[in-house]
């Protein structure tokens, strides 16, 4: 059954290396996490999944992550708010604002930092789910050898998509995007592509809903920008910024929104298995 994730149950995590410490203070929380072992801050409250991991990092201003470290799964930032600065093995920045993404393949060293005067924001997603101490980290001028870049993906090079069912319907419009596609068929516009997981974002303005549509693929919701309604268990349940909903394979959930404002639905799907 779809699954409903509360923004407020997700306690803040302070765990990472050196995030108590000035200069480098961040916190984690995690909607999607591993099992016993792996990373998954919020083991009481957070989905336990073998195939993904999705939590939020925040990053105050004037703060980065401590030198560069690598992961053995790709690694993806969605900035919500505020800017960050990438660096990679190259040693060129990355720049990236709000709903632009940076995609960080296997073995690629990185690190950020907040490079702005507001607090950053950022959805992180990980394409496996990795054991706690995997991720190694290197000093600031550890030299690399031939390592992949970090690939930015900018939210102005995507491209509105309306061919969900009913999405150019009145009381159903909406319409997509994505930053990082799976599966074959042609590529949407400026997307990473991945071979596990599909990132995404769906746009409902006031008075229109999504429809339950059962999906072939796990899918989970976060509420980025503006309310929603879910239908839940014959329930109607009030969504507010960064509430997420789970809904696995073969189940479906509809979200409406009521208004005033835009409502905005951070997505992640599994690729279809097998």
């Amino acid at each position: 059954m779809p699954r409903l994730i509360r923004f407020r149950d997700l306690e803040p995590t302070w765990t990472t290396k050196q995030a108590r410490e000035a200069g480098f203070m961040r916190w984690l929380v995690t909607w999607v996490g591993g099992p016993l072992g792996y990373i998954n801050t919020n083991p009481e409250v957070a989905v336990e999944n073998d195939r993904i991991a999705i939590g939020m990092m925040y990053l105050p201003r004037g703060q980065r992550q401590a030198g560069v470290h690598t992961h053995e799964v790709t690694e993806i930032y969605v900035i919500l708010q505020g800017e960050l600065e990438g660096i990679d093995a190259s040693g060129h920045p990355h720049r990236a604002g709000p709903l632009d993404c940076t995609y960080i393949p296997p073995g690629c060293p990185h690190g950020v930092r907040n490079s702005g005067m507001e607090d950053v924001v950022l959805i992180w997603v990980h394409d496996g789910i990795e054991r706690n101490g995997t991720a190694v980290y290197y000093p600031d001028d550890h030299a690399f050898g031939d390592v992949p870049p970090i690939q930015l993906v900018p939210f102005s090079g995507l491209e509105a998509d309306w061919s969900d069912p009913g999405a150019q319907t009145p009381g159903t419009m909406r319409w997509s995007t994505r930053w990082v596609q799976a599966g074959g068929g042609a590529m949407a516009r400026g997307a990473a592509r991945n071979d596990r997981i599909s990132i995404g974002m769906t746009v409902l303005e006031p008075g229109h809903a999504m429809p339950a549509d059962v999906l072939p693929v796990t899918r989970h919701y976060l509420v980025v920008a503006g309310c929603g309604i879910a239908r839940l268990d014959g329930t109607n349940e009030l969504l507010t910024w960064l509430d997420g909903i789970y809904v696995p394979a073969g189940e479906a959930v509809s979200i409406r929104n009521n208004g005033p404002e835009t409502l905005r639905l951070l997505w992640v799907e599994d690729a279809p298995r097998g």
